[in-house]
């Protein structure tokens, strides 16, 4: 593995989120800043010690490993978790419910102390577009959302009571176990052992949950768990073919982990392009696609689509050589069949065909055999559900909005049936989303209005467009490919009703004049009436093989959902308090939509593997 690989590693990241009350007993502040810097500590040490590893060093880009402590950075608790982070050389993220200016006003008697955080967390601070009046208490429940969407530890200092108001601490926690965010907790008091809470069953039974020595074996293996994919680190297995050109040519013993992030720039050929061509001819013409949109400015775009176009890059080659094979099989399987007709008897002419017909079946074993060791049709689709994750994220992230942690997994069906590389996808998705930047500056007015603008056009008309070209596409090779079928198959009844006329002259007329010529013409008769239907049948192959309909009928559905998002985000008016996180929880919807649709085709066509019969 070098540094040169194609596919780039991400930085080796985590991030820490606070909630918690605002008034604190002045009692219980040594004990809490103690369980702080302890709990901070803990992380700190636990992470710097993976990246002594060399198995960490071998996944992650080189570097230190970068320590992010995200906080709003209000009185009491986010203040404490701020400089307890500061101190130990974290990274300090602000998010802010509202431009500084106006959020310092809800501490006069410390603003001092804000600004100086504040000027700390420089530039990474993001003032939502919130205001005061009847959105205040949304607004601070939006920030206190955004924390933990954007964190892999939420870190809670409560009492472990109701909420005493709309984004109070306790809706907090459980919008984090709601979204699978594990909780280390800190009684409010000061008082008690910190508690782990892994999910929401925790929470129904706050006295059982693991504490104290008992609790911190479960934050580091966490830790651990997020940083090393340890399940991942197998060699592949290849099918019986594929098995047997690794032992002729030497076992690939790499895991599917540590090839992808090997993955060397996919090689453009001419043959792997047949798919395609086929496909454009069958369709006829190809509608035109719309130009993309002026990519958005900043360093948020930009980090996700370094990411986004080499994985998307590797989807379409690997996918173009796995769907040219099948092509190919089709097409060589049909000729192998004409010659086998020829092969009958042993005059010279069937010597011929006989050895090509065996050359063909060679080729098809070697052409199945190169796609199991290659695995092209496994890692087409564990670089299309990746693309497709990362892509609904770019968008999402222009308005400092995440996939849930768990929703990469629930894309990929995480499992302990599921296949090893999409387990692999979440892993590294995940891996790429911690060290992911948080958008900066005000998420309102004209940055708003841009990253809107970009989301539609970018994502939404533009997925609308391909889904419309896809479907007329699919539409058209389906039925071209059924209607040659259709004419090879009336075609060949043709050529058997001439066959059974020649060989009837030749039974009633035996001996006669021209009984050579019609013998030529009889076999000749033979071998169309051979041809035709296997042509047919590798059309008709083709066709159900492809699943062209299945892929019109999905980009219909898509069309209609995408339809129905850009004319909802046009209704919403942009100027309004908190615009942002409107857009952003459709913007999720629509997302999550889409990752299920294509973890329906992955489930589809994982099992359309290349094979022999």
């Amino acid at each position: 593995m070098t540094d040169a690989s194609f596919i780039p590693r991400p930085g080796l990241a985590f991030r820490v989120g606070i909630t918690g009350a605002r008034a604190l007993d002045a009692a219980a502040l040594p004990a809490l800043q103690q369980a702080l810097r302890q709990v901070l500590g803990e992380v700190k040490a636990t992470l710097e010690t993976l990246a002594g590893q060399p198995e960490t060093a071998a996944l992650y880009a080189p570097g230190a490993p970068l320590l992010r402590m995200i906080s709003p950075l209000a009185e009491g608790a986010d203040r404490l978790a701020a400089t307890a982070a500061l101190a130990l050389g974290y990274r300090l993220e602000a998010p802010l419910p509202f431009p500084a200016d106006e959020y310092e006003h809800d501490f006069p008697n410390t603003a001092g102390e804000f600004r100086d955080l504040l000027a700390a967390a420089a530039p990474h601070v993001l003032a939502l577009d919130g205001a005061r009046g009847e959105a205040e208490t949304r607004c601070y429940e939006a920030v206190g959302r955004l924390v933990v969407r954007n964190c892999d530890l939420l870190v809670a200092i409560w009492d472990g009571g109701k909420s005493r108001g709309r984004g109070g601490t306790a809706e907090i926690v459980r919008y984090a176990a709601r979204h699978g965010l594990p909780v280390w907790w800190l009684h409010a008091s000061g008082q008690g052992q910190p508690a782990w809470l892994a999910d929401g069953a925790a929470l129904k039974q706050l006295d059982a949950c693991p504490r104290g020595e008992a609790a911190q074996p479960l934050l580091v293996k966490y830790i651990e768990q997020r940083v090393l994919p340890n399940a991942m680190m197998e060699p592949p297995q290849a099918g019986m073919i594929g098995g047997l050109l690794n032992r002729l040519l030497g076992e690939d013993t790499r895991s599917p982990l540590t090839a992808m992030l090997a993955e060397p720039r996919p090689e453009r050929r001419i043959i792997w392009s047949l798919h395609g061509r086929v496909m454009r001819w069958a369709a006829g013409s190809r509608p035109k696609t719309p130009a993309a949109p002026p990519a958005p400015a900043g360093e948020v775009w930009a980090y996700w689509q370094r990411f986004y176009e080499p994985v998307d890059r590797c989807a379409v080659a690997y996918a173009e050589r796995y769907r040219s094979s099948y092509i190919l099989v089709f097409a060589l399987a049909a000729f192998a069949a004409c010659a086998a007709v020829l092969g009958v008897g042993i005059h010279p002419v069937a010597l011929v065909s006989t050895s090509v017909e065996f050359a063909l079946l060679i080729g098809i074993m070697v052409i199945v055999g190169v796609n199991e060791r290659r695995h092209w049709h496994k890692r087409s689709i564990t670089y299309r559900l990746l693309a497709e994750l990362v892509r609904k994220q770019q968008a999402l992230a222009l308005l400092a909005w995440s996939l849930p942690a768990a929703e990469a997994f629930a894309v990929t069906g995480e499992s302990a049936a599921a296949p090893v590389r999409d387990v692999l996808v979440g892993w590294y998705f995940n891996a790429v989303l911690r060290a992911a930047p948080l958008a900066r500056g005000t998420l309102g007015g004209e940055t708003l209005v841009t990253a809107s603008a970009y989301i539609r056009a970018g994502l939404v008309e533009g997925q609308i467009a391909y889904h419309a070209n896809r479907q007329e596409e699919m539409e058209r090779a389906a039925r071209r490919f059924g209607r040659l079928g259709s004419e090879f198959f009336l075609l060949t009844l043709v050529a058997v009703m001439v066959k059974f006329l020649l060989m009837w002259t030749l039974a009633l007329a035996p001996g006669t004049h021209g009984v050579g010529v019609l013998d030529r013409y009889t076999i000749l008769a033979g071998f169309v009436a051979a041809l035709l239907p296997a042509l047919s049948a590798a059309f008709v192959g083709i066709r159900g093989y492809a699943e062209l309909e299945f892929m019109a009928d999905q980009s219909l559905q898509m069309h209609r959902v995408l339809a129905q998002f850009a004319e909802r985000l046009r209704h919403v008016p942009l100027e309004a308090p908190l615009a942002s996180q409107e857009v952003g929880a459709e913007l999720l919807v629509l997302a999550e939509g889409m990752l299920r649709d294509v973890r329906g085709w992955a489930l589809l066509f994982r099992v359309k593997a290349v094979e022999v019969g």
